[in-house]
This record gives C-alpha cells, sequence and structure tokens, in this order.
C-alpha cells in the first residue's frame, strides 16, 4: 500500500475540518450540502423593523397570503429582530410534524399572551412540566362520555340563542360573530364551571371579561410583531395592557374562591384542576395556576368555536344548495323534536360542514415548531433549534396536491368520513399537532354541531347583505368582519311557539306495565360447568346463571375440572377448543370423560342430564367445535341422557349473548319437559316514585365481579389527522384477594354512558337520575325488586349500541306496530340488517311511541345484555409494586384500542368506556382462577430465549413479561436473550417506546415494523421476520427459544408463513427432526411442546 500524499493529507484534514464544523450530522467533504444550506426566499428585513413594512397591521393575515402567493411554498421574515420561516405545502408541514424531529413553539402573539396565562395548557414552553401535570390532570375531562354529559348544558344556552333570534323576528339583521361568542363563551363557563355569564341578557353588550380579552389580544399581536425595546415608547398602551389582565385575572379568581367556598359535586374542569392530583407526581394545581388554565379555556376556547361557526354559516349562506342538504340531513334526523346526543352521530354532512369550513379558514391561522438538533427542511434548507417555523394553514390546507384545481373552492362532500380518512397525514391540521392538539377538540365539535343543528331544525338563514365580500378580522384567532344575516322561524311558528316547544317538560309518574310468561323452575338444580382460556365461556356460564337465577333454578357455576368424578344430575356444558386441545380448566375433565367405559355414568349416578354449548371460531377449520362434539359425544356414550342438541357459538361472526339468549329459551323448555315444572303470568310494572322512603339502592358489581379502582389513565396514540384517540392505557388497583401474573386475561364489564341511558329511557318518560320501583313480578328481568333503585340501573346490563342479530326481535317490534306503515317499514329494516346493521334503540328512534307502543319492562328483554370485554394485562404486579409502594393491594393496566364510533357507532363499547375513564372511577372485573395452567407465558427458565411478536395493542401482554424480566434481573438473574417484533402504522402509535428505550432496554431487542411510516416504504411484521434479523432467529430458535405470538388471526397466520419455513429448514438441516417428518406435523409438534404459543384477539 503506498503512503498518502501531502496532497491527500491536507484533503482529509480538510474535510475533517468540514465534517467538524457541519451543523448537521451528515456527509463529509467539500461538497457537504449541509454547511450552509440554500437561502429560503422571502421580502427584505429592515434594520429594527425586521419584515413590519410589508405587513398591514390592519389586515395582517391577508398581508401573509398575498406575501405566500409571491414567494410560494416556503419563505421567511424577520420579527422582533428573530427569523420566522413559513411552510405552505402539505409535503413541508408533514415533515415538520414529524414529533421526532420537530417540537412546539411557543413564539408570536400566544408568546405575548404568556405574560397573562404563564405555563397554561395553551402557552407552555416544550417540555414544561407543569404542562404535563395540567395536561394529565385536565384530559379526562374531555374524553368523548365526559363531553357527552355535557349535552344538557350545551341545549341549555343553545336555546337562549334561538330564543333571542326569534324574538328579533325576520327582518332584524344578527350580528353572527357577536352572538356565536356569547353562545360559546356561556357555553364554556356553564359546562366547565357552572358559571353562568348570561351574555344574551346583558341588552347587546358582551360580558367585561370580553372587553378586556379583546384589549389583550389585539396588543397581544402588535407587540409580537414589535422589538422587546420598543414597549418603552407605548407606555400608555403597556399600562392598559397589564390593567386588563389584572381585571380578567381578578374575575377568573373570584371563580375559583366561588366554588372552593361553595363546593358542588360535579365532574367539570373547575373541580378536575381543584380536587384531582396528577397520577404520575401525586401534585395538585396550586390556584395561580388553576386561574390561568380557566383563562386559557375561556378565551381559546370560545374564540376557535366561535370563528368556526362563523365560516360555516357564511359558506352555507354562500352556497344554499350546501345549506339545503345541511338542513335536510337535520329534518331527516331530527325531525320536529329536540334535538339529541345521539343525532349528533347522524349527521355526517354537518361534519363535513365544519371540516370544511376549517379546511379553508382555519380559526388557528397558525402553529409554531423549531427542531431538536439542527434539521434540513425540505432536504436543503438549514433550520437551527429554536428558530420558528410556522405552519400557515391557509396555504396548507388548499394545497391542490392534495385537494386537486378546485382546492379553493366549497365542497363539503370533499370532507365526509370516507375521503377524510383518505387524505394524507397533516393535510388538515386546524386542531394543531401530536401531544400538543387541542384538548377541547371533542368539546368544540359537540357544542357547534348541536347549535348548527338547532338553527336549521327552526330557522330559515339569509344574508343580510347579499352582496357581502367576506372579510376578516384578526385577533387569536379569525372571523368574518361585519357579516350579518336574518333568521325567520320555519313552519309558520312565532317565537312563543319555539319557546314552548323548547321548555317542554318530560312526562312524570308513568308506569308500564308488561304481562309475560315467566318459567319457574321449582328450585332445579342446575350446576353450569366451563372451560375457558380466554374468558369467553366463563362469562357465558356466568351470563347463563343469571338468566337461570331468576327463574327459580338453583345454579352452579365452576370449572369442568371441579367435576371429576362427580357429575351432577343436571349439567350445562360451555367450552371451547385452544389450539386443538381443551381449555386448562377442563382438560382432567376430557381425560376423565374419556376413560369412561359404556354405561359407566348410567350405572353410577342413575342417568345424569347434560347440555353443551359449544363456541369455536371458523378461521381455525381444523379444530372448529372439536372439544366440544367430542365432550357431547363421550357423554351421551357414557350413559348420560343429552337434554337438548348441541348448541354452537362462531366467535367469527355470531353475538356470543345473543345465541346464548335464544338457546337459553330452548334449555328452559327441555329441562321443564316432565319435571313438574310450571308457568305462570306475571304482571311486571315499574313505576316512578318521586319520594322515596328509602334511598336508591346502590348498583352491586355483575355476578362474578368486583370492583377495582381507576388510578391512572395515559393516552398511548392519536389519529395524526382526526386528532381521535386510537390507543389507550388504565392503570388501577384489584379487589382485595385478587391477584394476576404477566400473561393472564381481566374481564371487564362496560357501563353504558349517561347519555345514551337517557336516550334508551326517555321514551318511557324517564332519565337516568329518577328513582323507580320495579315490582315483585320483576325478578325475572335480573333487577332488584321493591326497593328503590336508579332508574339507570334497569338497563345497566344491558349493551345499548349492539346491533341486533335476532330477527325475532323485528318481528315483535312488527307484531306491536299500530299501522301497516310502520310494519312495513320494520319488515325492510329486518331485510337489511346484515349490510346495515342497527341498535334497537337506532330503529326505535325513529319511531314514535303510537307507532310502536312497547312497554318498557318488554324493552329490557329484548335488549342485549351487556358483554364483558376479555383484556390481557399489561404489566407485572411486582414491577407495579416497585413503582408504587403506596398501595397494599396489586397494581395492574391494560392497553386496548379505542374504536371510531363515528364510523362503527354499534361497536366500540368497551374500548370507549376504558377511555372515558377517569383517575378514581371504578371498574367491574374479573380475574378468573385457573390462569396457571395458561401456557402463554415467559418459559420457566430464565435463559431460555424469548421471541415474541405483537402489533398494536397486541404489545400489552409483552409488556408485562418485560416488565418481569426486568425484575428477575433487578434479582441478579441471568437472562437469555429476549426480542420483540412489533408491528404498528408509525411513530405515532409507537406504543410504549420510551419504556423500551429506557427502564426495558437491558431485557429486550425491539425490531420495529411502520406499515404506513412518515418516509420510506411501510412494512408488516412478518416482513421483519425474513429481514436482517431472519439469521439471528434462526440461531435463538436453535438454542431452544419460545416464539410467543399476540395479535389478529391474519398476524398469526403471517408469522406462521414467514417463520415457520426458515425454523423447519433449521431444525431438518441441524439433525433435530428426522427428513421424512412433514412440516405440518413438525409445526404441530412446536405448538404441542409450548415452542409457538399463539394469543388471538379480534
Amino acid at each position: 500500500m503506498s503512503s498518502m500524499t501531502a496532497t491527500e493529507t491536507t484533503a482529509k484534514v480538510s474535510q475533517t475540518e468540514q465534517q467538524s464544523k457541519c451543523p448537521v450530522l451528515g456527509p463529509s467533504g467539500p461538497g457537504c450540502p449541509y454547511s450552509k444550506g440554500e437561502k429560503i426566499p422571502g421580502p427584505t428585513a429592515y434594520p429594527l423593523i425586521g419584515s413590519i413594512p410589508h405587513l398591514d397591521l390592519k389586515a395582517p393575515f391577508e398581508s401573509m397570503l398575498a406575501i405566500q402567493k409571491q414567494y410560494g411554498p416556503i419563505f421567511q421574515m424577520v420579527f422582533a429582530g428573530k427569523r420566522e420561516i413559513s411552510v405552505c405545502t402539505r409535503e413541508l408541514a408533514h415533515e415538520v410534524c414529524d414529533e421526532t424531529r420537530w417540537h412546539k413553539l411557543v413564539t408570536s402573539g400566544v408568546s405575548t399572551l404568556r405574560q397573562v396565562v404563564q405555563d397554561a395548557l395553551f402557552t407552555a414552553h416544550h417540555g414544561s412540566r407543569q404542562w404535563g401535570i395540567s395536561h394529565r390532570i385536565l384530559k379526562p375531562i374531555f374524553g368523548p362520555l365526559s363531553v357527552r354529559s355535557m349535552f344538557d348544558e350545551m341545549s341549555d344556552v343553545a336555546e337562549q340563542l334561538c330564543l333571542k333570534w326569534a324574538r328579533h323576528g325576520p327582518d332584524h339583521a344578527i350580528d353572527v360573530a357577536g352572538d356565536y361568542t356569547r353562545l360559546t363563551l356561556d357555553t364554556i363557563a356553564l359546562c366547565m364551571m357552572d358559571y353562568r355569564f348570561n351574555s344574551f341578557y346583558r341588552d347587546g353588550q358582551h360580558h367585561p371579561f370580553v372587553k378586556h380579552m379583546v384589549a389583550i389580544l389585539s396588543e397581544a399581536d402588535i407587540q409580537a410583531m414589535l422589538p422587546d425595546w420598543a414597549g418603552v415608547f407605548r407606555p400608555r398602551a403597556m399600562r392598559k395592557f397589564k390593567k386588563d389582565i389584572q381585571l380578567m385575572t381578578n374575575l377568573c379568581r373570584g371563580m375559583v374562591e366561588a366554588r372552593r367556598a361553595n363546593p358542588v359535586k360535579r365532574r367539570d374542569f373547575l373541580n378536575a384542576m381543584l380536587q384531582n392530583s396528577d397520577p404520575e407526581t401525586g401534585e395538585k394545581l396550586d390556584d395561580e395556576e388553576i386561574v390561568r388554565n380557566l383563562i386559557t379555556f375561556l378565551v381559546a376556547g370560545h374564540e376557535t368555536t366561535s370563528g368556526m361557526l362563523c365560516f360555516a354559516t357564511y359558506y352555507l349562506l354562500k352556497h344554499p344548495e350546501t345549506l339545503a342538504k345541511a338542513q335536510k340531513e337535520v329534518d331527516d334526523v331530527v325531525g320536529t323534536g329536540p334535538v339529541t346526543a345521539t343525532h349528533l352521530g347522524q349527521l355526517p354532512y354537518l361534519d363535513g360542514v365544519f371540516r370544511e369550513a376549517l379546511r379553508l379558514m382555519p380559526t388557528a391561522v397558525a402553529f409554531y415548531v423549531t427542531p431538536y438538533k439542527p434539521e434540513m427542511l425540505g432536504g436543503k434548507y438549514l433550520v437551527e433549534p429554536g428558530e420558528a417555523v410556522c405552519l400557515l394553514l391557509d396555504p396548507i390546507h388548499r394545497d391542490r396536491a392534495v385537494y386537486g384545481p378546485d382546492a379553493d373552492e366549497w365542497k363539503p362532500e370533499r370532507m365526509l368520513q370516507e375521503k377524510f380518512e383518505a387524505l394524507p397525514a397533516d393535510a388538515w391540521k386546524p386542531f394543531g399537532n401530536g401531544q400538543r392538539i387541542c384538548l377541547g377538540m371533542p368539546f368544540t365539535w359537540q357544542e357547534s354541531k348541536l347549535a348548527m343543528a338547532m338553527l336549521l331544525q327552526n330557522f330559515d338563514l339569509s344574508m343580510d347583505d347579499p352582496d357581502y365580500k367576506l372579510k376578516i378580522k384578526h385577533l387569536l384567532t379569525i372571523k368574518p368582519e361585519g357579516f350579518n344575516i336574518r333568521a325567520k322561524l320555519r313552519h309558520g311558528r312565532t317565537a312563543t311557539d319555539l319557546h314552548g316547544e323548547l321548555r317542554q317538560k318530560r312526562a312524570e309518574g308513568r308506569e308500564m306495565q308488561l304481562s309475560q310468561d315467566v318459567p319457574l323452575g321449582r328450585e332445579q338444580d342446575i350446576s353450569i360447568l366451563y372451560g375457558s382460556d380466554t374468558g369467553t365461556c366463563e362469562a357465558l356460564a356466568n351470563r347463563l346463571a343469571s338468566h337461570l337465577d331468576g327463574r327459580g333454578f338453583k345454579t352452579t357455576v365452576g370449572t369442568m375440572n371441579s367435576a371429576v368424578g362427580k357429575l351432577p344430575a343436571l349439567s350445562v356444558f360451555i367450552c371451547g377448543t385452544y389450539h386443538g386441545k381443551p381449555a386448562g380448566n377442563a382438560g382432567k375433565f376430557m381425560e376423565w370423560i374419556e376413560q369412561l367405559q359404556p354405561g359407566d355414568l348410567g350405572r353410577a349416578n342413575g342417568g345424569p342430564r347434560y347440555a353443551v354449548l359449544g363456541c369455536g371460531h371458523s378461521d381455525w377449520a381444523k379444530t372448529f367445535y372439536m372439544i366440544p362434539l367430542l365432550l357431547d359425544a363421550r357423554l351421551e356414550v357414557a350413559g348420560a341422557s343429552r337434554v337438548m342438541p348441541m348448541a354452537k357459538i362462531n366467535n367469527a361472526k355470531d353475538d356470543a349473548f345473543e345465541v346464548l339468549d335464544r338457546w337459553t329459551t330452548g334449555l328452559l323448555g327441555a329441562v321443564q319437559d316432565g319435571q313438574g315444572a310450571e308457568s305462570t303470568s306475571r304482571a311486571v310494572s315499574i313505576t316512578v316514585t318521586k319520594s322515596p322512603e328509602k334511598q336508591p339502592t346502590a348498583p352491586a358489581p355483575p355476578a362474578g365481579f368486583s370492583t377495582a379502582t381507576i388510578t391512572n389513565t395515559k393516552t398511548l396514540a392519536v389519529h395524526p389527522s382526526t386528532g381521535r384517540v386510537e390507543k389507550g392505557h388504565v392503570e388501577f388497583v384489584l379487589p382485595a384477594g385478587t391477584r394476576y401474573e404477566p400473561g393472564w386475561h381481566v374481564q371487564v364489564m362496560p357501563r353504558n354512558d349517561s347519555a345514551t341511558v337517557d336516550r334508551a329511557l326517555s321514551r318511557f318518560g324517564l332519565t337516568g337520575d329518577d328513582v323507580v320501583v320495579v315490582s315483585e313480578g320483576g325478578s325475572g328481568l335480573d333487577l332488584p325488586v321493591g326497593v328503590p333503585i336508579h332508574a339507570s340501573q334497569l338497563v345497566a346490563g344491558k349493551d345499548l349500541r349492539r346491533a341486533i342479530t335476532r330477527p325475532e326481535v323485528l318481528e315483535r317490534l312488527a307484531e306491536l306496530a299500530a299501522d301497516d306503515t310502520t310494519k312495513a317499514a320494520l319488515t325492510a329494516i329486518k331485510s337489511a340488517l346484515d349490510e346495515n346493521p342497527q341498535s334497537l334503540l337506532d330503529i326505535l328512534d325513529r319511531f314514535p311511541t303510537t307507532a310502536i307502543p312497547l312497554p318498557l319492562a318488554e324493552l329490557l328483554t329484548l335488549l342485549p345484555r351487556m358483554q364483558p370485554r376479555t383484556y390481557s394485562f399489561s404489566s407485572c404486579p411486582t414491577y407495579m409494586a416497585a413503582i408504587d409502594k403506596t398501595q397494599d393491594q396489586q397494581l395492574a393496566s391494560l392497553t386496548f384500542s379505542v374504536v371510531d364510533q363515528s364510523a362503527s357507532p354499534t361497536r366500540g363499547v368497551g374500548s370507549n368506556f376504558l377511555s372515558s375513564l377517569a383517575t378514581n372511577d371504578s371498574i367491574h372485573i374479573s380475574v378468573r382462577s385457573g390462569q396457571e395452567t395458561s401456557t402463554f407465558r415467559l418459559p420457566s427458565d430464565p435463559l431460555t430465549p424469548v421471541i415474541m411478536v405483537a402489533a398494536g395493542a397486541g404489545i400489552a401482554p409483552f409488556r408485562g413479561f418485560l416488565q418481569q424480566r426486568a425484575e428477575l434481573l433487578k434479582q441478579g438473574a441471568t437472562l437469555g436473550p429476549a426480542m420483540l417484533f412489533f408491528g404498528c402504522r408509525g411513530a405515532h402509535d409507537d406504543l410504549y417506546r420510551d419504556e423500551l428505550e429506557s427502564s426495558l432496554a437491558d431485557v429486550v431487542t425491539v425490531e420495529r415494523a411502520y406499515s404506513r411510516p412518515a418516509a420510506g416504504a411501510g412494512r408488516y411484521v412478518a416482513d421483519a421476520l425474513v429481514g436482517p434479523r431472519r439469521d439471528e432467529l434462526v440461531g435463538l430458535w436453535g438454542r431452544g427459544a419460545v416464539v410467543l405470538v399476540c395479535g389478529t388471526k391474519k398476524l398469526a397466520d403471517g408469522v406462521e408463513a414467514a417463520l415457520g419455513p426458515a425454523l423447519f429448514e433449521a431444525d431438518r438441516r441441524e439433525g433435530r427432526i428426522g427428513v421424512h417428518v412433514e412440516r405440518d406435523a413438525w409445526w404441530d409438534g412446536c405448538v404441542d411442546k409450548g415452542r409457538y404459543v399463539i394469543e388471538v384477539f379480534a
């Protein structure tokens, strides 16, 4: 090798020096593109005053858009001596919304507002400890179910708006921006802090809070564009600014002091700040922090919402054909009755209207980010940490590469659900980005849809000036300026008529009766025996017992193993098949039953009777119903008498509880045949009582369940475009005496939200808080009888959102129908159930009570029972105990995916219930016994290598396993290698990444597969298994590794297809199996030996 020349040495030194100076880690050498980057275009910046001369301070928004049109997708300006870079395309926005590289920057007018509210939610700097505390305390208040519970207060204020417009008459010019400001300010004050500004009763004047707020926002915008020293030359403006801040602060401080002096029992924003502690640190907010957050939500919360309503109204009136569509949708869904929370979910066109309004006129016109380290924006523009990058939303939302050549046109249809979901990431960002996305978005959306629905239902709207041209008024947000409308009551009504309709009182004291046949079993004993690994069969067993207990039977529930050698006289078996084998708590019973000779049971027990309900999944064709069929046949051969043919539940498509309910009817008849059972007709009455002698009985946990208390909740992932929560995490204290291990399952019994309960009861003039008494005849309804209960308990055990799967429900409604038109409509609904699943409440909402006079007691018999949901624990008890040493009982956590109920209103009851929980809430859970025998667990020898494969929330049990490994490591154990292959869509739902890279980093190697990454091609978990890690996996398999898979059936099949051939060939090549062994037989052997274990969820 020749020695290096002097020239080469000099060149190498030069390259090294340049690389050391390069602000971005990247290629070195004379051609390094990172040393300077290209110059960002923009208008000239002048000494001291920067870019201010290029702006019209009376119309800064329009000025910025004019500059953007001149300079294109990216430009820079200078304000207060600092460079500000504006990005104006979806592609650049997508780059800077990557939270692994960029974070929120508080600057411009928002930075000035820190003089008012300091580290409040909206104005806190990135990484603020105080922001984290406030965010964790307040986030549960803005969950979908919590917001839905505020519906009545929202309706209260919206009614005030409607009555004001009605009383002014059809020729009055309405200041839309002013009235929407009154609406949104009063709504947020009433819902969040039980405070009434009464803005509609102030003779056209705004509340003083608004006057001070407008002055502060105007001054903040001016200060944002001026250098810091400019305040010296504006003493009068600065004095007024400070005075306005003090007056607004004093008003909010008075709200806090009033609530402390007169506490109320409400789950609202103010109580959350006064009473709740941060679940992570245990800290509470002090009064000054509470005041700052009150100001933040009153200002930011009402400004953005009123602006959205203004622009939606403007565009609807500017385009009458879309106004007609929106009004028709409201008429079709709501009719002439009151708008309900349920109706709001059935107004997709209104969703499109608001999304399109925010696309064309995002009320918060921009937000700012800055990089963690020097970044080359767009691959060519150097941006240093601390420099402001402004996402200018108007041009981003009108990007023709996303929205096409008609991007500037008003088309709500383009923002309907399917098209909206199909938008590329970060194409629509009116609520901000990532972890700093607007917390109040669900509140804003419900409030706006309710107000607009009520206005469209009751008024014909028109512009006061048909030639009005849109002009923008800019403060913290933007609104139309000088935009007035007129409102004429529809259908010839008067303001007095409207007042009467809005104030209709609910009927009270109604009594509903139902005569029905309730079969009684004369205290017959029935043993219900289950074999269950995942909890489904156990849940069915408990539900069947509850059903039979109310009909005179004496039931005992137990595992099949508990009946070995002592089969009861009358038994019901509910079991499934797990990888071709019985469940762990049924294995011994199956061994015993297979050893019996023909007739053994008949001779020993006088001919016991039995029935079998088998569970299976059609995706597992080879073992479909294998164990239930074998059980049914062996019992008969051994001499037992079959009561009725075996029933089957296909968990791939059947609603298990619906099948159980239908089967139970046949079971009752079969059991009673020849047994002297009687049938009687009982009158069931449900009576409202205004002054009960006793306090209403508190609801008890369902049979087999007990109460756990929530200690912490977290949002793990939100949709990057919509901000909808996609993955969640809850932690709770287990009931006394309850234990678990990593890999175990827990059943959670969801609860209906209050709005859905009221929806079900409103048909009968009831609310969930009414007190009722159920007569003795109602024992078959599984309700307390003869004692006061809240009406909400009537439907507590019913799944009010679940789609109907039983045709006989529709047939019964048709029998009750009062006319042929209603019968025909119900027949049509019945024939379309498969294509258009609907809940019973959905169907009843379409018909008045006079059309289907369904008694309440009968409604309760038709509604499907609430079904517990089964989850894997996502924690290890010893690990959790080390984190929180204050708890005497075991701590546990769950990880779950949240189903979007706007797209699937009949699904996601369990996950949305979990998502709604807050600290100190209670839930009903059941941790079944016998899980010690489960094969889905870590190897008993910690040196055994472990290969784990998961996607999405399937990471749950593996988090528990990794915590268990961390505890073993802490105790000095030597661990074998562990690998986790984890699939997710992208960085936004890369669950528990911080933990996996910190506290759990020493116990696992993680290989991630992003299916929809922000950049580059996507891949799935199966792709990762055959990638660069393939040889490593094969090596671990040769050392005796165990493969654990948790996810969908599709994932499990993909893992088998990707990994199976490689491992099979390795075993054959190394002589671990014979050359004549077929791959299927080898794979079955791996499953039998516990080398390959899967846990599949739907």
